[in-house]
């Protein structure tokens, strides 16, 4: 209906003319350089009607030719840019895909309509540069492009981004920081952001700010409370460490207390805080915390921790409270190995004996590396068999390994634990599992934490942290 009214429309007007020049009939009289002509109203307009029409589409034929050089190079420079987007898009689908070759050939292309103004300077052209500059391996032309996107706001979080992920794999944690510090004020709610900020200050051991940012990113779901509430216990154990360093005991004792609280079944955060309360002159309170730990965990150094913390008393008496862990989990076989472990030292074989039984029994699959020196142990001390231990000996060589501390990042094994791991000082990385030395490292510890790699940047979050024993 819209296409149909306004020729309706023109059609009434015409017609309305005619009909006013048919009532209104007369004559025009023209004298011009000699001629003179006479014409009816009626024929006179439509001779003016058809001049301006012929005059109308002279001007609009004029006017197509003046402007159809300008017209084809537009449509030729909108061909180029359509090209250009097109080679820019092919380049990062050949980064994604990883041909380097493909990459920097589509990367020449899109420079190509660059230079002759098809292109601006988007992020997509800067970026496209970076990356095949680095499947190239030049670091210097990638950071180049990444340091110009920062002078335009609509690159400037991109190009951080990039210059972060160079600090990272040059080792420059300090520039990566100041950098993630930028980003943060650009974007604070970005996962990434959060996740490479907290990264950065735990392995510069600024757990104060490193506390702070875990808040922000677990109250902007980059990271989830489980795992937050894990990563909190553990800086509140570093806190710890560091007021204890400082000679702050009161400091020191409150931080471990909230680590304890925050998960008792985490064996760091238990063995930490009862040391400090023996140091503090409350054993029998250290002992408690040590056996709830022990009560939801089972890990072995809870039950280190605790025979240091009996250091005083008669192996027998010791014995006697190593039955309260036993009774704890009777059906663990890390509670018999406890035990067997102070009867022998007591010299009650008998007792040694029945517990190693028991832990051989209830154990899944082979005797574990150290049952097998216990029980050499017992055969040497109790009858003097040199032969038997040897036996058993060989059989423990042969035998998995014991656990131990092990970073899901690195594969580093380490008998202690700490928050950050010795060898890559990737935070909260280190759990509690037999390695896997075949491998070099195990694939069942969750994810390091987002920003620690540089190759994982644009993480999801982690998984919790394994608990006590795990």
């Amino acid at each position: 209906m819209r296409r149909v009214l306004p020729g309706l429309i023109a059609i009434g007007l015409v017609v309305a003319v005619a009909v006013f020049f048919a009532d209104r009939p007369g004559m025009i009289s023209v004298s011009w350089l000699g001629w003179h002509v006479d014409l009816a109203v009626g024929i006179a307009a439509l001779a003016l009607l058809v001049v301006m029409l012929v005059l109308w589409f002279v001007l609009s034929l004029f006017g197509r030719l003046v402007r159809a050089p300008k017209r084809y190079a537009g449509r030729r420079r909108d061909q180029q840019r359509l090209e250009g987007y097109r080679a820019l898009t092919s380049g990062l689908v050949a980064i994604a895909a990883g041909d380097a070759r493909e990459a920097e050939r589509l990367h020449k292309r899109a420079e190509l309509m660059f230079r002759k103004g098809a292109l601006e300077t988007p992020p997509l052209t800067r970026l496209l540069s970076a990356q095949a500059a680095l499947m190239r391996g030049d670091s210097a032309k990638a950071e180049g492009e990444f340091s110009a996107m920062l002078g335009d706001p609509e690159t400037e979080f991109l190009g951080l981004r990039g210059l972060i992920m160079q600090s990272l794999k040059r080792g420059d944690d300090a520039t990566a920081l100041k950098l993630t510090a930028r980003a943060t004020q650009l974007k604070p709610s970005t996962p990434w952001v959060l996740q490479s900020q907290l990264a950065l200050e735990t392995r510069a051991q600024e757990w104060r700010k490193a506390t702070a940012t875990l808040k922000q990113a677990v109250k902007k779901g980059a990271i989830s409370a489980e795992t937050g509430r894990h990563y909190q216990a553990t800086l509140l154990i570093a806190h710890s460490r560091q007021a204890a360093s400082e000679t702050h005991a009161r400091d020191a004792l409150s931080y471990a207390a909230q680590a304890h609280g925050l998960d008792e079944g985490f064996a760091p955060a238990a063995t930490h805080y009862a040391h400090l309360l023996r140091d503090g002159n409350k054993t029998q309170k250290g002992l408690r915390v040590l056996e709830t730990a022990w009560a939801k965990s089972g890990h072995p150094q809870v039950a280190e921790a605790y025979n240091l913390l009996l250091a005083s008393e008669a192996p027998v008496q010791r014995l006697k409270r190593f039955e309260r862990l036993v009774e704890l989990r009777p059906s663990d076989p890390e509670s018999h190995l406890a035990a067997a472990a102070i009867a022998l030292n007591a010299r009650l074989w008998g007792e040694a004996r029945r517990h190693l039984d028991r832990a051989g029994a209830q154990g899944p699959g082979p005797w574990s590396n150290r049952l097998c020196h216990l029980m050499a142990e017992a055969e040497q001390g109790e009858h003097g068999n040199s032969e038997a231990r040897h036996t058993w000996l060989e059989r423990a060589a042969r035998g998995e390994a014991d656990a131990t501390w092990v970073c899901g990042n690195c594969g580093a094994e380490t008998h202690g634990w700490e928050p950050l791991c010795p060898s890559c000082h990737n935070f909260d990385s280190l759990a509690w599992r037999t390695p896997d030395r075949a491998e070099g490292r195990g694939s069942d510890r969750p994810a390091p934490l987002p920003g620690t790699d540089p190759t994982h940047l644009d993480p999801t979050a982690p998984a919790a942290a394994a608990q006590g024993g795990t």
